[in-house]
Order: structure tokens, then sequence, then C-alpha cells
């Protein structure tokens, strides 16, 4: 621990030499009797523990264009478009812009913040970097659905956790129960009931917003069945949200054998900020819909989805 806090205090010290009083590497290190390679590692580090928090207040022009014209022609309280790299893939884009949007979340002060499951919403939560926060709150707003790819709702919130140093609450149930019979017994126990109760009455409620058909998150699990799916999409789903699919008007598809253990689409409807992570121009139709009817308020998207939507 004093070794840590040495280490820290270090890192606290080079920063401050190097950001405010604008020495370059070379004279922090001989301020602090360093080889310049090292105080060029303590300031990567630096970066990455939190430490220092770099800030570019303009987007790129593009993206800003993008999400003007997303708030205009939507409705939406915010809009923010990531840009993708030469390489790089719109999952990460999206996943990024709302790691950056996080950390904005968590310093605003005493808020409390849901999040679901998904792939996008794991990645953000991955990307985000390490800081000191106060009053923040993490709840889960779904069960945990025992995945082994990290995107579970109880690892999103754990991550975020660890990294803001924050409260944390998760719902002690699977994601999907076995029966609707079983799935109301959950959501009538008390743990279960009090961990939703936080996440329905949260400040801010981040969710994935997945896809039918043979990409969807939830079939590719094994919590559904390809049966069950050419079901939804027969009945008209378009999209999915904590497990709970929708059509075009917003309207509840029911999923033969699927019985999330989550908050339902009307709380959603009901909650003050409803921030939409998503990515890839299949997604549209989805985050059409759910825009529509009411269930997203904000998105987090990468360009591809940005100009689907716009067209």
């Amino acid at each position: 621990m004093v070794a840590n806090n040495a280490r820290r205090e270090l890192a606290i010290r080079v920063a401050w030499l190097y950001h405010e009083r604008g020495l370059n590497q070379q004279e922090v290190a001989d301020r602090l009797g360093l080889s310049r390679s090292t105080i060029s590692r303590i300031l990567t580090n630096a970066e990455r523990d939190g430490i220092v928090r770099v800030l570019i207040t303009e987007p790129l022009p593009e993206s800003a264009r993008l999400s003007e014209a997303l708030v205009g022609r939507y409705g939406l309280v915010g809009a923010i478009v990531g840009h993708a790299l030469e390489g790089e893939s719109p999952m990460l884009a999206a996943a990024t812009a709302m790691a950056r949007r996080l950390e904005t979340i968590a310093a605003s002060g005493s808020i409390k913040v849901a999040a679901g499951w998904g792939r996008t919403i794991a990645m953000s939560a991955r990307e985000t970097r390490s800081m000191r926060t106060s009053g923040l709150v993490l709840v889960d707003a779904f069960g945990h659905t025992t995945t082994d790819d990290m995107t579970a709702a109880v690892e999103v919130t754990s991550t975020l956790a660890r990294k803001f140093d924050a409260k944390v609450m998760h719902v002690p149930s699977p994601g999907f129960a076995s029966s609707a019979e079983i799935a109301e017994s959950f959501l009538e126990s008390p743990p279960v009931a009090r961990a939703l109760e936080q996440a329905r009455t949260a400040d801010v409620i981040i969710v994935s917003v997945g896809v039918i058909g043979s990409e969807s998150l939830v079939l590719a699990e094994g919590f559904m069945t390809a049966a069950a799916m050419d079901h939804v999409i027969a009945a008209g789903a378009v999209g999915e949200i904590f497990g709970r699919y929708f059509d075009a008007e917003g309207n509840k598809v029911d999923a033969p054998g699927l019985h999330p253990v989550a908050l339902t689409l009307d709380e959603l409807r009901n909650a003050p900020r409803v921030i939409g992570v998503a990515a890839g121009t299949d997604k549209a139709p989805a985050i059409r819909a759910a825009i529509a009817s009411g269930i997203l308020n904000e998105l987090v998207i990468d360009e591809t989805l940005a100009s689907a939507l716009l067209a």
C-alpha cells in the first residue's frame, strides 16, 4: 500500500510538472532525477489510471454535423456520433464515444446510472478510463445473463464501478428464466424487486439495441431458439432491448420461451433519460422504432448508423 501511494504521488507530481507547469519531459526528468523514458511511461500510465484526463472540447466536424442532424430529425435530447479511424470497426467507434459520455456522466456528481447488457455497451465499459468520482451509483437493469464474453449487465456495472470507484447494485437473478412463472417469481422477490426499483428510478439508463436474425446476441448466446427467432420476425419485430422484442411502432412482440428478468419497455419510456448505444447500419430499423415509440431519447452511435438514420 505504501509503495502504491508513493508511485501515485510521483505520478501526480510528474503530471503536474508536465501539464500544469509546462516543463517538457526532459526537464521533468532532470528535475526529479529520472530518465526521460521513465517520465514518458509515468505520463502514459497517469492517463490510463485517471490521474490525467485529456479533454477535446470540439468534436470532429462531420461527427458534429451528424449529431446535430439526428437531434433535429428525431427530437432527441442528445446525440453523439463516434468516428472510426481507418481499420477500426463501427462498434469500437460507438463504444469509444460512449466511454467518453460515461466519463462525463460520472464526473457530474451524485447520479444514479443503470445499465443493461450487449456487445457495444460492454466494450464501452472496457474503453472507459479510470477516474475518481463522488456520489455515483451503478445499477443493473437486467439479471445476470451468465455469458462468457463479458457482455452481461453485471460485468458492465462491475467494470464501471471499479474504474470509477463507485457503488454498485446487482440484480440477484438470472437474466432469463425458464418459464413465465419463474420469471414472475424472481421479479416479485424482494432482493430483485429492490434492485430493479433502483434501476427504474435511475437518472440515466444505458441500453444496447439488439437486432433480429442470425446476428442477435440473444440467439447467439442460446437464450432463444431459431424457431422463436423466426416467430418474432414473422410477427414484425425489428429490434430488442433487455430481451424484449418490439415492432416498427414500438409495440411488444412476444418471443416464445423467452422470459427476461429486466426492466420493461414501458418502464424505459417513463425514464427521464435513456441512452441507446449501437453500431452498424443493420441497427437502423430498431433505433428508429425505439425513438419513435419513446423508448430512447439519446443516442451514442457510429457514423455509418448515423448516416443510415438520416438517409
